[in-house]
């Protein structure tokens, strides 16, 4: 494309964007496989200090994958993943798709109700859940009963002493442990999973364009849908995101997964650009700013991409406390506006750019953003990501394009 074929917004990039991005011919799979294969000994998932390397987390995927594959998940089955954010999450997202199994996933604090619709929608027969909310999964009515559920305990993924503290028999550790597991009936446990063999590496794999998850979205009003994201789709939004974080180090990056994995967003910042570009993903159940920051003086962060009010107390504590956040370089809000004063905040505290984008699920999601560079607009969304087609319309002729400079619809 010569700069005269190019869009009018590229001129804004931060310089080094390119216009266009070389779309995927190879599926997540083989994107997570090339990263194991590139990064093997570094670590790519950090949590309450326990560490996977992508060697370790490469070995657990298949050995997930082939105890699916021996419950009988196969090429096109919907998958449910009812987690919050564990490396038990991340292994169980590629294990299905490495099945060319679609994955579901869903709010674990959902209520019964909320999620019985969304599985009458899909119809998983097989769920992966964490033990606190298997019960909701159990009461479905006898005609969306999920045939096998596989719960799991998110504290088996801490640190061994970590897990030996919130065992004394202490008020405050009971409480805290209560909040993160339970014991269940009638399921398998995640571990029995991991103990099948690794699958045998002539299983077929995915296609680039075959669906990989069913991604619920109620948008504005209404009762949540699935849409439908293939490898490409995701794979794709994964590389726009690379291109869009201009200087980003391929093995260098440290990564807080502050947002939701269930989320769009989530998804495409943690379970697939962190793993395309071998990050250490840093993993939080929930935000919790004492974690955030506790975890931050150890592993330091350099990208952390969230919503306003994160930043916001983020921002303020790590001030209070002497908590030094200049490693981060990239930071990018979404989901609502972003306010002019916390940005000021987050920039004084950490020294980068902190820019808005805009994206939908339908989009997979991001699709728009701020550059960082000093062509950005704080209170826009900015403009379109690289390889983007967007048009400007006429809201009472959508079939019309407005002239430059005039307003329309996108």
């Amino acid at each position: 494309m010569t700069a005269a074929q190019e869009p009018l917004w590229v001129k804004n990039y931060q310089p080094g964007v390119p216009a266009t991005i070389e779309l995927p011919t190879e599926s997540l799979t083989a994107m997570v496989e090339d990263a194991v294969e590139r990064f093997g000994p570094k670590v790519a998932l950090e949590f309450f200090g326990a560490e996977t390397t992508y060697a370790e987390l490469g070995e657990k995927i298949n050995r997930a994958a082939e105890g699916l594959r021996k419950l009988g998940v196969s090429r096109g089955h919907r998958v449910a993943i009812v987690l919050p954010n564990c490396p038990q999450y991340l292994i169980a997202f590629y294990a299905v798709l490495r099945l060319g199994a679609v994955v579901v996933g869903h709010n674990p604090l959902y209520t019964e109700r909320e999620l019985r619709h969304q599985f009458e929608n899909h119809g998983a027969q097989v769920a992966i859940v964490w033990d606190k909310a298997v019960e909701k999964i159990q009461d479905f009515p006898g005609d969306i009963a999920v045939k096998t559920i596989i719960a799991v305990d998110i504290t088996k993924a801490m640190p061994r002493l970590k897990r030996m503290a919130l065992s004394l028999p202490l008020p405050k550790l009971r409480r805290t442990r209560a909040g993160l597991t339970t014991k269940t009936e009638n399921t398998m446990p995640w571990e029995k999973l991991l103990s099948s063999a690794p699958i045998d590496s002539a299983h077929p794999r995915p296609a680039v364009k075959d669906l990989a998850a069913l991604q619920y979205t109620s948008g504005t009003t209404g009762i949540p849908k699935g849409v439908m994201l293939t490898h490409y789709n995701l794979r794709s939004n994964a590389l726009q995101g690379q291109a869009w974080m201009h200087g980003a180090e391929e093995g260098r990056e440290v990564i807080y997964g502050v947002l939701p994995m269930f989320h769009a967003f989530g998804l495409t910042l943690y379970l697939t650009f962190a793993m395309l570009t071998g990050s250490r993903l840093v993993l939080f159940p929930k935000f919790d700013v004492d974690l955030v920051l506790a975890a931050a003086k150890k592993s330091r962060p350099t990208v952390f991409c969230a919503v306003p009010p994160i930043y916001e107390k983020v921002a303020l504590e790590s001030k209070k406390r002497g908590i030094d956040l200049s490693t981060i370089r990239f930071a990018i809000s979404g989901a609502m506006t972003l306010p002019a004063a916390t940005v000021k905040l987050w920039e004084e505290v950490s020294g980068g750019l902190l820019v808005e984008g805009y994206g939908l699920t339908e989009s997979s999601p991001v699709a728009l953003g701020n550059p960082f560079a000093e062509s950005r607009r704080n209170g826009t969304i900015g403009v379109p990501f690289p390889s983007t087609e967007m048009r400007v319309a006429d809201p009472e002729h959508p079939e019309n394009d407005v002239p430059a400079g005039e307003r329309g619809s996108c």
